[in-house]
């Protein structure tokens, strides 16, 4: 779980994805009920970063592979996507914030709390279920308590490097 809230931090920076008037809000039950739809849904990778990019009220999909962000755009509706590559390279990041770019669980941002920011779900494991014949899924969600702008955060982060160069060099 550190290693994923680390790279969400990072993706917060990177790529400016903090809420802005998000449509939906979404319990952990929500996202366990969606789960199946967009984690069988054949993406042509493992353990995407889903988010409402376009801010249409679905979730799109990102893929991190080695400093780039793939881009795909869910064509269809909430609870039936359809993924099209919509950016090869979207955007760029670095691995200063963590060692391996690699997503261990797919995570859903979403808001849960009405604070019109984004929180953090991750689905965790899944289960067979014979009587349904379907997979359900386990979702552990952690809150985005900060409540920080992206400049605040950089502002932070670049003042703890600096703090941290400061003390090496002495």
């Amino acid at each position: 779980m550190k290693k994923i809230l680390l790279i969400a931090l990072t993706l917060f920076i990177n790529l400016n994805i903090f809420s802005d008037n998000n449509k939906n809000n979404f319990t952990k039950q929500d996202i366990k009920k969606l789960a199946g739809a967009y984690l069988e849904n054949k993406l042509p990778f493992s353990n995407p970063v889903f988010i409402d990019i376009d801010k249409d009220g679905d979730f799109d999909a990102l893929k991190l592979d080695d400093g780039n962000v793939e881009y795909y755009k869910n064509t269809g509706t909430l609870e039936a996507p359809v993924f099209v590559l919509e950016n090869k390279h979207y955007d760029r990041y670095t691995n200063a914030f963590f060692i391996d770019a690699q997503l261990s669980e797919p995570v859903f941002f979403a808001d849960m709390d009405s604070d019109d920011d984004l929180d953090l779900f991750v689905v965790k494991d899944k289960e067979y279920n014979i009587d349904r014949q379907q997979n359900d899924y386990k979702i552990a969600a952690a809150e985005n308590v900060l409540g920080l702008d992206n400049g605040t955060l950089i502002t932070i982060i670049l003042v703890l490097i600096i703090v941290v160069l400061v003390l090496a060099i002495l």
